[in-house]
């Protein structure tokens, strides 16, 4: 009866892992058979994700900050244990790069593909999936410190490690790049809306006398339906850019940024995450470890190659770390939620 018991569990937390992944991985196959069928040649795909960066993406953080209920929603320790969990995981990025390569273009790439991950779109959806609007609303807690220390990160130690000589750390270009960042113009766009929303009169039933939302719907309709088109188009676009063929003379780096990447960085995010638990800075409800896992296992985002190439590290590396981290991932975030499950996080 127990051995019974046990297998039913077993096949209840395959299943709920499974429902969490499978509508990704659909999406990201349907995009690779559409790139195998050329239904679109690699200049649209690229405008396509060039789109989705600037536009959808956008609309998706503002929505996703604007629908919190408060501005006290978000918790400040939600804050220190995202930036200290992503210090430690980039420490050991630095550890990693210098360990296993002596190309100075590459060290940049690695670093970045341990604590840069596709949280945005892929670590949303993964939250949704798991939770549901519980899951979102975690979730949204941890996309503005993320993301922000995502840009700063990324722009010094792509910087640091460049193959442009001439390129030096330049606090005016890591300033304006972090200030026309689509996602942080999104995020600081809804903060502006919470934040303006804690002054308007409420009527007698407790009702917002003026909001977005209601009263100028028009606008509202299209925010949303940008946002709602950002996680298909996203998955679908990076499906179809999938190349295998260029692997070439970096197949060991690119083992390192993959298992830093989908092992390495959940493990240390979770470690991190139980100190703090230890010692009563947070509480690790199950939506909040489903957000996390978005966070830190979800796999390198595909804005850092395009960072990378342009700021002269490598390019082919870093777009071949995206694409096999995306691969792998199906596998590896399977994986954690079978072990998170079983460990009675989830």
């Amino acid at each position: 009866m127990e051995l019974f018991r046990r297998m039913i569990d077993l096949i209840e937390t395959f299943f709920y892992a499974f429902h969490a992944i499978a509508p990704i991985v659909v999406l990201l196959l349907l995009g690779y058979y559409i790139g195998q069928k050329n239904c679109f040649d690699r200049h649209t795909l690229k405008q396509l994700s060039t789109f989705s960066f600037r536009f959808t993406m956008c609309a998706l953080m503002f929505r996703n900050v604007y629908e919190l209920p408060s501005i006290h929603s978000l918790e400040p320790n939600v804050t220190i244990l995202v930036i200290t969990s992503l210090i430690f995981i980039t420490l050991a990025g630095f550890i990693l790069a210098f360990s296993i390569t002596k190309q100075r273009n590459r060290y940049g790439v690695i670093i970045q593909a341990s604590f840069r991950s596709n949280y945005a779109v892929l670590g949303m959806v993964l939250a949704e999936n798991l939770y549901g609007v519980t899951g979102v609303s975690a979730a949204v807690g941890l996309q503005a410190s993320g993301i922000f220390y995502y840009n700063i990160a990324a722009v010094f130690c792509l910087t640091m490690f460049s193959d442009q000589i001439e390129t030096q750390i330049n606090m005016r270009k890591i300033v304006r790049q972090l200030v026309t960042n689509p996602m942080l113009i999104g995020i600081f766009a809804g903060f502006c809306c919470l934040i303006t929303r804690e002054f308007i009169p409420r009527d007698t039933s407790g009702e917002l006398v003026f909001s977005l939302s209601r009263d100028l719907d028009f606008i509202y309709s299209c925010i949303e339906n940008l946002a709602n088109i950002t996680t298909p188009l996203v998955l679908l676009t990076l499906g179809a850019q999938w190349d295998f063929s260029h692997m070439g003379g970096m197949c060991k780096e690119l083992v390192a940024c993959v298992l830093m990447r989908l092992a390495g960085a959940p493990a240390i995010g979770f470690l991190t995450a139980f100190v703090l638990q230890y010692l009563g800075v947070i509480t690790l409800t199950p939506a909040f470890a489903g957000a996390l896992l978005g966070l830190w296992g979800t796999p390198m985002a595909v804005a850092g190659a395009i960072m990378a190439e342009e700021m002269g590290c490598d390019g082919e590396l870093a777009r071949q770390c995206a694409v096999w981290t995306s691969v792998l991932s199906m596998v590896s975030l399977f994986l954690w939620i079978l072990i998170l499950r079983g460990a009675e996080l989830l």
